[in-house]
Parts: structure tokens; C-alpha cells; sequence
């Protein structure tokens, strides 16, 4: 459906066989990843309560968005490189992994410390612990396996990979549901940590396979540039994920517990709009050889397409409202105002991630991450003064309100540097140099 679709479409852009045959083939697999994470969803949060889920969400929140350096931004340099030159991929895939190796245990190791101190003392330490070596490490290891995939355009590869996690994560849940005399989050983290193990070994396994061994020698002057994309990673990971802790301090777990399902809920129903992304990013990179205003270009070619796909799971996630609770467990009741609030999300990531592409690969890296670091500060305020009156649904306001901002910020900024760069565009190759660090 989602090939016919875009043959059907007058943008050329979309006209490209790989793009085309990519979206679709990881149409197919997100829609497989959305079965398989509902199955994980329902079962975790039905054995483990709302309270529970939410101490247990609020530890994984937080590993996400140190996560997000624990490759420092190595993997997409990997990408900018493969785009233009896929002969490098194996130098390119031994500094990433260098890099990996670094970073990896070291964040881990800070973020098992700190996190005692940041979430509720409900949740032990070792099953923090746990949860920071597993999203840190090897559920990073996964997302790192995708990268390289992608860096090659092969959506197969990709969708097949995005399943391994989610289904070793299944089955995981599966047998601990039905094992289980002590549905804790301490419980749930070792099965956890385990299945994520198993699918992050196989992912880097399955890359060595297919496109090659690693070169291990590190370039450590990329270290800076690395350094831009990481940030501007675990800025956007933050700008999702930090609110959820922030619901457990104002409101308590129970809000927090309902307010993270109903989030769940409308992320997976953006997974299409994330197919998308995945099957074009490495053309934005190719567009903005042009400079600012070939990448926008190309973002202005994917805006018909991408509004379709938000569109439609905004309508999903505003239905889904009438039954949740029916799905989910009475646990959640009053999930549905929640999930009603926070419909628009599908479609403002959709128009979020083609405009912070595009300033990517038009150079602007620096004000892309600029912008991510401002934006938790405008959720965190408005959690401050809508969650300790209205609990789930006033984070549900916010996240809402925080992304049209965050949109309406990004395009503004796009449109205003085209412009500025119009009269000269970058030299082909540099498209993707990052900025000055004043910028």
C-alpha cells in the first residue's frame, strides 16, 4: 500500500526505487514491531501495576537519554561517510565501534551511581543498575547495528533487525508473566537485560556478516564532531523522555504509570512516520551537498507524504482512547483523556524529523541541537504548572504544547538559514561540516 501510494505521488523525490521499496519494506517491518511491542506493553505493565511500571519507566527514561552518547555520535558520522563513500564503511564501522567501547562503560557506570539519587527509592539499585547496562549497552548495540544498515539503504536489513529486539523482548515478557512470583521491577530487569543481550549481540553479529569487519583504528580528531551529533542525540532523547521522571516527583507513580502508557501508546502509532525517516535519511545527506536549501527542498518533497502517515496514526491514537483501558488493564483507567491529549503527537514528529534532517544535512547541527536543549526546559516548566493540578493529562498538555513549539522553532530556523545561504551554497562534499561551536 504504502509503494503504490508513493508511485501514485506527482514527488519525485519519492519516485527512486530504493526510497520507495525501502519505506515499504520497513512499512512492513514497523507494522511487525508494533504488534510485537504492544504484546511486550500489555504484558509487562498488566503483571507488574501502574505504580510499579511507573518506577520501572521512570530508571529506562533516563538510561535512554544516556544512551544516546554511548556510541558519541560515532554511528552517525558512519552514515555521513557510507553516503558518499561506501568503501569506507569498514574504518568507519571500527572507530564507531572504538568509540563504543569507550563511552559505553563509562556512562553506564555514572549512570547506575547517579540515577539512586533521581528516581524513588521503590526500585532497587541493582535493578537500576540493570536497566542502565541494558539500554546503555546493549539496546545501543542494536540501534548501532541499524545505523550501519542504514548507512547501506537496506530497509531489509534494517525492519529485520528493529524486530530482533522487540521480539527476544516478547518473548522475554512472556516467560516472565507467566514464571514470575514477584512481578518487581527487579524481577522484570533481568529478563530484560537478558532478551536486549541476545538481540544486541546477534545485531552486531549479523553487521560483521554482511557488510564486513571493522578497520579497529580511531580518527580521535572526529572526536568533536562526534561529539555535536551525540549531543544533539541525547538532547532530543531527553526532550521526549525527561518529563517522565518529572511526573513521578509532582504527581506520584500512579499518574506516572498513566501517563507513560498513554505516551507508549501514541510512539508506537508514530513508528510509520520513523519508516519514513529511516528510508530517507541517508538522501538528506545527499541533498544537502546542495546546502540549506537543497535539504529543504527535499524536506518540502516529503511534507505530502510524512502529513499522511502522522495524520492517520493521530486518528488511530484519538480512537484508541475509547478502548484502551479495555486492553491495557483497570489499573489505567482514565488513560483515554490522556491519549486524546496527546493525538497530535504522530504528526508533529512527522513534521519535527523533516525539519531537523534537513538542518542537519544542510550543516546546522549545531542549531538543531541548540533548539533540543532550549525545549526541555519549556516541557519541564509546563509540567511544573499542569502536572501537580492535573496529573497525567496536564504532562500530556505539555508534551503536546512543547512539540508545536519545537516544530514551529525548527522550520523558522530552516527557512531563515536557506535563505542566507542562497547567494552561496557549500562545495559539494561539505554539505554536512558542522557549524562553529558559537552557533
Amino acid at each position: 500500500m504504502i509503494n503504490n501510494l508513493l508511485r501514485r505521488s506527482p514527488l519525485r523525490a519519492l519516485l527512486n526505487p530504493t526510497i520507495a521499496g525501502n519505506t515499504g519494506v520497513m512499512t512492513i517491518g514497523i507494522a511487525v514491531q508494533i504488534a510485537l511491542q504492544a504484546v511486550y506493553f500489555i504484558v509487562v505493565t498488566r503483571t507488574m501495576g501502574a505504580r510499579s511500571y511507573g518506577a520501572f519507566v521512570s530508571v529506562s527514561a533516563l538510561s535512554t537519554i544516556v544512551a544516546a552518547f554511548s556510541v558519541w555520535g560515532a554511528d552517525q558520522l558512519l552514515i555521513r561517510t557510507v553516503a558518499n563513500d561506501q568503501k569506507a564503511f569498514s574504518r568507519s564501522f571500527g572507530e564507531a565501534a572504538i568509540y563504543f567501547l569507550v563511552t559505553a562503560p563509562v556512562f553506564t557506570v555514572a549512570a547506575a551511581i547517579g540515577f539512586r539519587f533521581l528516581v524513588t527509592a521503590e526500585i532497587s539499585w541493582t535493578a537500576i543498575a540493570l536497566v542502565a547496562v541494558t539500554e546503555i549497552v546493549f539496546a545501543r548495540a542494536n540501534y548501532f547495528a541499524v545505523n550501519c544498515f542504514q548507512a547501506f539503504e537496506r530497509g531489509r536489513d534494517m525492519a529485520m533487525l528493529g524486530i530482533l529486539l522487540y521480539a527476544a523482548r516478547v518473548a522475554a515478557a512472556l516467560i516472565w508473566s507467566a514464571t514470575t512470583t514477584d512481578p518487581t521491577p527487579l524481577s522484570w530487569a533481568w529478563f530484560y537485560m537478558t532478551s536486549s543481550f541476545l538481540a544486541g549481540a546477534a545485531s552486531l553479529t549479523l553487521v560483521v556478516v554482511k557488510l564486513g569487519a571493522p578497520q579497529w583504528r580511531a580518527r580521535w580528531s572526529d572526536w568533536k564532531e562526534g561529539g555535536f551529533f551525540a549531543l544533539q542525540m541525547g538532547s532530543f532523547v531527553g526532550f521526549r523522555d525527561i518529563d517522565k521522571p518529572v511526573v513521578v516527583a509532582l504527581a506520584g507513580l500512579g499518574e506516572a504509570g498513566l501517563y507513560a502508557a498513554a505516551f507508549r501508546i501514541a510512539d508506537v502509532a508514530a513508528v510509520p512516520v520513523r519508516a519514513l525517516m529511516y528510508s530517507t535519511y541517508v538522501r538528506f545527506f545527499q541533498s544537502g551537498a546542495q546546502g540549506t536549501r537543497g535539504s529543504l527542498a527535499f524536506a518540502r518533497s516529503l511534507l505530502p507524504v510524512g502529513a499522511v502517515l502522522g495524520g492517520c496514526a493521530g486518528i488511530g491514537v484519538a480512537v484508541s482512547s475509547t478502548f484502551a483501558t479495555y486492553v491495557i488493564g483497570h489499573n489505567y483507567v482514565g488513560v483515554g483523556p490522556v491519549l486524546l491529549l496527546l493525538s497530535p503527537l504522530p504528526l508533529l514528529y512527522a513534521l519535527y524529523y523533516l525539519g531537523a534532517d534537513a538542518l542537519i544535512t544542510g550543516g546546522h547541527i549545531g542549531y538543531r541541537t541548540l533548539i533540543q536543549l532550549m525545549l526541555p526546559l519549556v516541557d519541564v516548566s509546563l509540567c511544573a504548572v499542569l502536572v501537580p493540578r492535573y496529573g497525567a493529562a496536564g504532562a500530556a498538555l505539555a508534551a503536546t504544547c512543547t512539540h508545536i513549539v519545537l516544530v514551529s522553532v525548527l522550520w523558522t530556523s530552516l527557512h531563515i538559514l536557506a535563505r542566507g545561504h542562497a547567494v552561496s551554497a557549500p562545495p559539494h562534499g561539505t554539505a554536512t561540516a558542522l557549524p562553529p561551536v558559537s552557533q
